[in-house]
């Protein structure tokens, strides 16, 4: 089994929360970068028109990735400042060399600026 590498050209950020201490003492979950890989995002397109309907709008998308299992549904995919939250992970037929990672994003939770 085989992907065309030529379609995983986007540059796709994986990061996870973290949590940590802050000054105060109190516990604090924030985002920390894990790691860059390359991918392809495609919209989904079967429920564009009625996603465009609901009140909240929100872009279903998939995401195809080399294999990585270090992957968590937990984690948030960044492209280009946008933030896409996991819905689930996906290993076609469990071989091991591609995952898709079905997402969606949502306006309101954008990651914390740097």
């Amino acid at each position: 089994m085989a992907i065309n590498a030529g379609r995983l050209k986007k540059h796709i950020e994986i990061w996870r929360y973290v949590s940590t201490v802050n000054d105060a003492g109190s516990d604090v979950n924030r985002l920390e970068k894990v790691k860059t890989v390359f991918g392809e995002i495609r919209p989904v397109r079967g429920s564009e028109y009625t996603e465009y309907y609901k009140e909240q709008h929100e872009l279903s998308i998939k995401v195809t990735l080399r294999y990585w299992a270090g992957l968590k549904a937990t984690d948030v995919l960044v492209y280009h400042g946008r933030q896409y939250l996991i819905q689930s992970v996906i290993n076609p037929e469990e071989a091991n060399y591609i995952l898709e990672v079905m997402c969606v994003e949502k306006n309101e939770k954008r990651k914390p600026e740097a």
